[in-house]
């Protein structure tokens, strides 16, 4: 291969082998990638295993935070002051991403989380009044989450 192809071949793939070895990146106003049982929360290191607990917060940069329990994104945003970020959940039951400030949370100890938390996100505040009713559990919208509940790690 001549050197001009060698040099055309190495930068076309520059973009590419940038990506691969940058952290997490998304776009302001779309949620982290997660690669589920890949991936690591970056509060407890634990492999991102269950899609509907997967959550994460993005700056206007695009840089992420990734974790495995909403109940550990959400003590991150409370401890680290990280409310200009997106912050993003897999509402039940649908199991889509949406904005975390529009879920609804039920916190039951009735049922496991993957850390703990006892923090479960819902697309609706019936879906949430329905399961907090049958486990025992409290509603909360996102302002009154962040104001009244604080993670205690089952570690």
């Amino acid at each position: 291969m001549s050197s001009r192809r060698q040099l055309l071949a190495t930068a076309a793939s520059l973009p590419f082998v940038l990506a691969a070895c940058g952290g997490k990146k998304a776009s302001g106003n779309e949620p982290p990638s997660i690669k589920l049982g890949r991936d690591t929360c970056k509060r407890c290191g634990m492999i991102i295993s269950e899609e509907r607990f997967a959550s994460g917060t993005v700056d206007r940069d695009g840089n992420a935070l990734i974790f495995d329990d909403a109940g550990e994104m959400i003590a991150t945003v409370q401890e680290e002051g990280l409310n200009d970020r997106r912050v993003w959940v897999h509402g039940s039951p649908s199991l889509e991403w949406m904005d975390a400030r529009e879920a609804w949370y039920v916190v039951t100890m009735d049922v496991p989380t993957p850390m703990g938390s006892g923090v479960f996100p819902f697309d609706t505040e019936s879906d949430a009044q329905a399961f907090a009713g049958e486990h025992n559990g409290t509603v909360y919208a996102w302002t009154d989450l962040l104001a009244n509940w604080t993670f205690e790690a089952l570690m």
